[in-house]
C-alpha cells in the first residue's frame, strides 16, 4: 500500500472517470427530477414503487444475459451505446408527455428499458476498466470512480432540485438525457488496445451462461468469496434498514435519523477520496476479509450504545469499511477472473451477493416486531464478524496470493 497519483497521467482513465461523474450527476438529477414529477403529479407512492420495482426487476431478469453480451462485444461500445439509447429514451419520453401529460404509463416502459441497459451497462463498466488501466491501478481507479459516485449522490439532489425549482421537472429529466450525451463524447476520446472479442461469439446464449456458472462453481476462490458476500451483505443491509428504527427508539427524532443518513454519507466519501491517493498493488482476499470484519465489529458496537454522537462515529466508519470493501473486493476478482469470460462470471457474482440483501431487508424489518433495532445490529455485525472469520479458517482462502498459484483458468 502506497501513495500514488500516477493514476491521473492516464488520459483515457481520466477520461473515463469525467464520463462517470457527468452521468452519475445526471442519474441523481434524474431520480429527484422523476420521483417529485410523479408525487406532484399522481400523488400516488405506489407510481413510484412500481417504477423502482420495475427498474430492479428487469435488471435482476437481465444480469445474466449481460454478462455474455459484455464478454461478446466490445465494453466501450456497449457503454457508447448504453448511453445514446437513454438519452434517446428520455427524450421519447418527453415528447410523450408533451402530447398527453398524463401519460404516465412511459415511465414504467422507462424503468424496464433502463434495467435491461443497467444490466449490461454495470458489467461493461466493470470490464472496460480493467482495459484502460494497470493491474496495479484497480484499487485507485475504484476509489476514484466510488469518489465520482458518492459525490454526485450527494450533489446530484441539490442539482435536480435547484433544476426542478428554476425551471421545471420537464427541464430536470432533459438535462439527464444531455448528460448522457456528454459522457458519450467522452468515451469516444478513451483509447483502448485491441483486444480478443469473445471467443464465445459462436456458442448459444445458453452455453455462455452455463460457462459463467462453471468456471464460478469450479473455481473455489470466486465462489466462496462470493458466498461470504452474501452474508456481508446480509448484514450491512439489515444495519441499513434498522437505522431509522434505533433513531425513533431512543428518541433522536428525524434530526438524529438525518445526521445518522449524513455520517454514511460522509464516511464513504472519505474512504473514496482516500483509496483515490492510494494504491493497493496486489489486491487479496484475506484483505477484503480484514476490512469486513472489522466493518462488522463496528456495526456490532452500534447495538451497546445509546449516545448520539458515538453512534454517528460508528456509523461514519461502517460508511468507510463499506466504501474500501467495494474497492478491494472488486479488485480482486479483477485480477483472477481471465478477461475472456468476466462478464458473464462477474453477473453469477452479482446475483449471488446481492440476493441476500431484499431477504436481509425484509427478516430486519419483521424481526424488529419483536426484538430491538440494537440486537438487529448485533445480530448483523456477529453474522458478518463469523462469516469474515470462517472464510478465512480455509487455507486456500487464507494464502491466495501469496504464492504463484493461479486458476487454472488463467
Amino acid at each position: 500500500m502506497k501513495m500514488s497519483l500516477s493514476i491521473f497521467k492516464n488520459r483515457s482513465f481520466l477520461f473515463y472517470w469525467i464520463s462517470t461523474w457527468i452521468s452519475s450527476i445526471g442519474d441523481s438529477v434524474f431520480v429527484i427530477a422523476l420521483t417529485w414529477f410523479l408525487v406532484e403529479e399522481t400523488h400516488s407512492p405506489s407510481v413510484v414503487g412500481t417504477y423502482l420495482f420495475i427498474l430492479g426487476t428487469a435488471k435482476i431478469l437481465f444480469v445474466l444475459v449481460g454478462g455474455v453480451i459484455v464478454d461478446r462485444i466490445d465494453p466501450k461500445k456497449l457503454l457508447i451505446h448504453s448511453n445514446l439509447l437513454r438519452a434517446v429514451i428520455i427524450l421519447l419520453a418527453l415528447g410523450v408527455l408533451f402530447v398527453n401529460k398524463e401519460a404516465y404509463w412511459i415511465f414504467y416502459i422507462i424503468g424496464a428499458i433502463f434495467g435491461m441497459v443497467d444490466s449490461i451497462a454495470e458489467p461493461a463498466g466493470i470490464s472496460f476498466r480493467t482495459r484502460i488501466i494497470e493491474k496495479e491501478h484497480y484499487t485507485q481507479s475504484m476509489g476514484l470512480l466510488m469518489t465520482a459516485g458518492n459525490v454526485s449522490a450527494v450533489i446530484g439532489p441539490m442539482i435536480g432540485a435547484g433544476l426542478v425549482a428554476v425551471g421545471s421537472t420537464h427541464f430536470a429529466i432533459m438535462v439527464n438525457a444531455v448528460t448522457f450525451l456528454i459522457s458519450t463524447l467522452l468515451l469516444l476520446l478513451v483509447k483502448t488496445e485491441e483486444s480478443d472479442e469473445a471467443e464465445a461469439v459462436n456458442e448459444t446464449m445458453w452455453k455462455s451462461v452455463k460457462s459463467g456458472f462453471h468456471y464460478f462453481l469450479t473455481t473455489p476462490i470466486i465462489m466462496i468469496m462470493a458466498v461470504f458476500a452474501f452474508f456481508a451483505n446480509a448484514a450491512v443491509g439489515a444495519a441499513l434498514i434498522s437505522i431509522p428504527f434505533l433513531a425513533e427508539d431512543l428518541a433522536f427524532g428525524v434530526k438524529g435519523f438525518g445526521l445518522m443518513n449524513t455520517a454514511i454519507g460522509a464516511g464513504s466519501v472519505i474512504g473514496a477520496v482516500l483509496f483515490s491517493v492510494i494504491s493497493i498493488k496486489n489486491p487479496k482476499p484475506y484483505m477484503t476479509l480484514l476490512t469486513c470484519f472489522l466493518q462488522g465489529a463496528f456495526i456490532m458496537l452500534i447495538g451497546f450504545t445509546g449516545n448520539l454522537w458515538v453512534i454517528i462515529t460508528l456509523i461514519a466508519i461502517m460508511g468507510l469499511h463499506e466504501t474500501a470493501v467495494n474497492v478491494i473486493a472488486p479488485s480482486v476478482n479483477h485480477t483472477i477472473i481471465p478477461q475472456r469470460i468476466f462478464g458473464r462470471v462477474i453477473s453469477v457474482m452479482i446475483l449471488v451477493m446481492s440476493g441476500s440483501i431484499p431477504i436481509a431487508q425484509a427478516a430486519a424489518g419483521w424481526l424488529m416486531e419483536w426484538t430491538s433495532p440494537q440486537e438487529i445490529f448485533v445480530f448483523g455485525g456477529i453474522v458478518e464478524m463469523g462469516a469474515a472469520l470462517l472464510t478465512f479458517s480455509l487455507p486456500f482462502v487464507r494464502n491466495y496470493g501469496r504464492s504463484h498459484v493461479v486458476s487454472a483458468e488463467q
